[in-house]
């Protein structure tokens, strides 16, 4: 009897710890910590009304740290973003910067992210890497540490990657817009022409190139005739072409004409042409190249002498405009930084 009573009394303390240990669940089961949320952004935004009526939003962003652009004078590729983080041709140091925005700061988080770089070189990404031309025209890509590495050992104007492929397109003048595909960290073999070389006159020798994934956008600027003319290419990757802006054959310059295209941003809907000949930001309909409003680039940015843009998501447009005041340029203050969305 004593021994069936032992037995029950020692299958009651067994269960007894196993429901007591089953309860304690204190280190497996404890509430995680949230992780660390990114900054959101604040920008006080103003609407400006453009020529045609469209209302775009404004917002000045300070240069914390004094950023200068470009010294001299230059079009285009002098920004890229991957992620959160802008990286930006220093025109005062020679260098490739690391910055972010931080409310409506512009914050440099790493200023010799790339050292001896040419105020000439074109600044892209294949979502992975910053990829940059250096001064033999060649392209480099360097890893999120700083580590540098031939990208394309052939000598480019400039190389931007496709955005959600594993693949980079390249320009240089009077050349074919050459598609490639990118494997181990760099262009691996060619896979065929966008646009050929054999194309308009006007953009035989390309200012800059830009891709969102579906098509390329080729920009540049010459003399048709004695009129300085603008015009900006779209074609699908495939080589397929979609529209030409710039309407050169307009003598009488109606909204949609183009005197330049210095520059050009394309958001998710549309994209913005800075026209460097006659100082106004134009805007169109990315889908199919339909006119949508410009602005004088000296009222929407209080003086100007020069307009850097990239696309920041959604139909965001981060600009930076060289400071044209010769009392702003002693002083050291940087460039002007924008924000601007449609």
């Amino acid at each position: 009897m004593r021994k069936l009573q032992r037995a029950a009394a020692l299958i009651i303390g067994l269960l007894i710890a196993v429901l007591v240990l089953g309860c304690d669940n204190s280190s497996t089961d404890k509430p995680k910590d949230p992780e660390p949320q990114k900054p959101k952004i604040t920008l006080n935004y103003e609407p400006v009304k453009l020529e045609q009526g469209k209302e775009l939003s404004l917002a000045k962003i300070n240069n914390t740290d004094k950023i200068v652009i470009t010294k001299t004078f230059h079009r285009t590729g002098a920004m890229t973003k991957i992620g959160d983080t802008i990286y930006i041709r220093n025109a005062n140091t020679g260098t490739i910067l690391e910055a972010k925005l931080e409310d409506d700061n512009l914050k440099i988080t790493n200023a010799e992210f790339v050292k001896d770089v040419p105020e000439e070189s074109f600044l892209s990404n294949d979502g992975k890497e910053l990829i940059y031309t250096d001064a033999k025209r060649k392209v480099n890509a360097v890893a999120s540490d700083g580590t540098s590495k031939p990208f394309y050992e052939k000598n480019v104007r400039g190389m931007v990657g496709v955005p959600g492929k594993d693949e980079a397109v390249s320009f240089y003048n009077a050349q074919a817009i050459v598609r490639y595909a990118v494997a181990d960290g760099k262009v691996s073999q060619e896979i065929g022409t966008v646009i050929p070389k054999e194309r308009d006159k006007l953009l035989t020798t390309p200012d800059g190139l830009a891709c969102d994934g579906q098509n390329v956008y080729l920009f540049g600027s010459t003399l048709d005739g004695k009129m300085s003319v603008g015009a900006v290419a779209a074609y699908s990757l495939d080589g397929t072409q979609a529209y030409i802006l710039g309407r050169k054959d307009d003598p009488d310059r109606k909204p949609g004409f183009l005197a330049s295209a210095f520059d050009v941003a394309v958001t998710d809907d549309y994209l913005f042409v800075f026209d460097g000949n006659i100082r106004k930001i134009n805007i169109f309909n990315k889908k199919d190249g339909s006119f949508v409003d410009r602005i004088s680039a000296d009222k929407l940015f209080d003086g100007q002498n020069d307009v850097q843009m990239m696309p920041y998501g959604g139909n965001q447009v981060l600009a930076i405009v060289k400071e044209s005041s010769s009392k702003a340029k002693e002083a050291g203050s940087g460039d002007k930084v924008f924000m601007l969305k449609l």
